[in-house]
């Protein structure tokens, strides 16, 4: 089938879902009336889809959404979502006592050394005394 009948072919599909609009019902009947391997396909298409719509569609109990879902086992994905929204000061406690926990944990292990000349302040790095 060449490009100009794939064309026609999902043109055929939304005139039969009744999603076309009316120029291209008519560029599909024009079409159509000069193509006759379109117009024998077109045929077998309808023909298809008037089969499927003479089917008999079963209709599901009133309470079958329902009962399918009680029957499911619980959805457990949620838990840490729902533990958050129930207790939303320690989710903020825990959060910030992590990063803040590390940062302790970080600081201790730093070394500090005075100053060579004792005055009190804190450097975090010493520096070798000769550079030559």
């Amino acid at each position: 089938m060449s490009d100009a009948h794939k064309k026609f072919v999902s043109l055929m599909n939304k005139v039969l879902d009744e999603e076309a609009t009316k120029e291209e019902q008519r560029l599909l009947d024009a079409h159509i009336a000069d193509c006759s391997s379109c117009r024998v396909h077109f045929h077998e298409l309808r023909q298809s889809a008037d089969l499927l719509n003479r089917l008999v569609h079963p209709q599901a109990p009133l309470n079958f959404t329902k009962n399918v879902l009680d029957k499911l086992p619980a959805d457990n994905r949620h838990a840490v979502r729902n533990w958050v929204s129930r207790h939303p000061l320690y989710a903020a406690m825990a959060i910030c006592a992590l990063p803040m926990s590390l940062m302790m944990i970080a600081a201790r292990r730093q070394t500090v050394y005075r100053d060579k000349n004792g005055n009190g302040q804190f450097i975090l790095l010493k520096m070798p005394e000769n550079r030559s």
